[in-house]
């Protein structure tokens, strides 16, 4: 597969490592993102790239100085016995302006532990002067935690960095165009392999979507039939507490209650891998559409992966069932509620494609949904006699009016009559609390086109993906 997508961060590190100053770089992100293959792209002959294993430290150093004897020939004659040393080595021995990389620092930092103060020491020579600092150093590793914590507050390389990079999944439209596929197929891949490049490199090798699933996650044997235990185990020791949480959310427990009940613990003993999950994109809170996120009581926890959210709803839960070679039967199960899925991610698509975004004349704030109650009338009377479970997909509010909203529907099924769609769209608008008082926006984000016009805009999947941030 080609590289895809990336031009911002490359154009970064070429003005970073290219710089009359030598440059301090951080980069991270969950594996499999193409951190190594971004930092390689961008290297020259002069530089070294190091790929740190789970060894002792000894053994890491001598592998590093092999590594730079590749560039700098003889480098490995000498035993240096601290990274300090070794570093401060290739420094006086590299060219002008040569670039250091240590990926999977993480590793190194694990086996020793003053690893980050030493090489604030050396990063510092920029400043203090001595012997000086010739060299760009890159650290690079897939715990994201740890990587984030090296660079924060009161740790030693806080305040270093001339560049910090987290990188993301990259988005849907790259994918579109680099697997050459129809939105509507782009959208349904999307929904199992999220924006990981790995993922995406597997399942080229198969003919079919099917194939690539059945192969790849529904298979003891597949490739990513472990995968989010190993993405865990990059940020943590113990990752019962995280695959608990998510099998909980996979399996539609969404408020924080409901999930502390499934996994058996307390809500304050989840509150810290919580986090975790969050921070590291896995999950996000969602609030209804116009609440604080610090009053409301209504919070709900999503998976936020595709991939993720496509494993803990169809992989972890028929483990077993797999492991006893009936995956016919998860097969099967798959099929039924595969669109079901898929609305899910269609939904989310379609949120980010509005926000921030300038559609159907107007500039509309963060997009996302609104759920909640509404009361329900007797002709006549003034008290309510009882409240109707409502849910809307897209919300968003005018950026510079905020009594005008803009009010969606996603539908990922077959081809339905637009004109009953948006009647019923408009009954529920009608009581629901949030809408009072003002002008809607309506639209349909609908996976065929419709058997019916409709008077609102109409959005299929080639129009959303037109629409989303590249």
């Amino acid at each position: 597969m080609e590289f895809i997508d990336r031009e911002q961060e490359q154009s970064r590190l070429i003005a970073a490592l290219s710089s009359n100053a030598p440059a301090f770089i951080v980069l991270y992100g969950r594996r499999r993102l193409g951190k190594s293959t971004l930092i390689r792209k961008v290297l020259s002959s002069k530089d070294v790239y190091f790929e740190a294993s789970q060894s002792e430290t000894a053994t890491q150093i001598d592998m590093l100085s092999k590594a730079i004897a590749m560039v700098y020939e003889g480098f490995d004659g000498p035993i240096y016995p601290s990274w300090e040393q070794i570093i401060l080595a290739f420094n006086h021995r590299c060219e002008e302006n040569a670039t250091l990389v240590l990926d999977e620092f993480p590793y190194m930092v694990y086996e020793d532990t003053s690893l980050p103060s030493t090489l604030q020491r050396i990063v510092d020579r920029r400043v203090i002067g001595g012997e000086g600092l010739r060299c760009n150093i890159v650290i690079c590793g897939s715990s994201q935690r740890m990587m984030q914590g090296l660079i924060q507050g009161s740790e030693p390389l806080y305040g270093r960095a001339d560049e910090e990079f987290c990188l993301r999944p990259i988005r849907l439209p790259h994918w579109c165009k680099a697997m050459q596929m129809d939105a509507k197929a782009a959208v349904e891949e999307y929904s199992v392999w999220g924006g990981v490049p790995q993922y995406w490199n597997q399942r080229e090798k198969y003919d079919s979507f099917e194939d690539a699933v059945e192969g790849l996650v529904l298979n003891e044997h597949g490739l990513l039939y472990h995968e989010p235990s190993r993405l865990f185990r990059d940020d943590a020791q113990d990752i019962a507490p995280y695959s608990s949480i998510m099998t909980a959310i996979g399996s539609g427990c969404h408020r924080y209650s409901d999930i502390a009940s499934a996994v058996g613990k307390s809500t304050a003993e989840l509150s810290k891998p919580i986090k975790n999950l969050t921070e590291m994109a896995f999950i996000r809170k969602e609030v209804p559409f116009g609440e604080s996120e610090k009053k409301t009581k209504k919070t709900l926890y999503q998976i936020d992966d595709p991939f993720m959210a496509f494993y803990y709803k169809f992989v972890e839960p028929y483990k077993s069932t797999i492991a006893m070679g009936r995956t016919n039967i998860v097969k099967q199960m798959l099929e039924r509620s595969f669109h079901d899925h898929v609305g899910g991610i269609w939904e989310r698509i379609c949120q980010i494609a509005v926000s921030g975004n300038i559609l159907f004349g107007h500039t509309w704030k963060v997009a996302g949904r609104w759920w909640g109650k509404a009361p329900v009338y007797e002709e006549g009377k003034k008290t309510p006699v009882r409240y109707e479970d409502l849910e809307f997909d897209v919300v968003a509010e005018d950026q510079n009016d905020k009594n005008t909203i803009l009010v969606g529907e996603c539908k990922w099924k077959g081809a339905d009559y637009a004109d009953r769609l948006l009647d019923k769209l408009k009954k529920k608008v009608n009581v629901a609390p949030f809408a009072q008082g003002k002008k809607v926006v309506y639209a349909l984000f609908l996976r065929e086109q419709p058997l019916s016009d409709a008077d609102c805009d109409i959005l299929l999947p080639d129009d959303v993906i037109l629409q989303l941030p590249e």
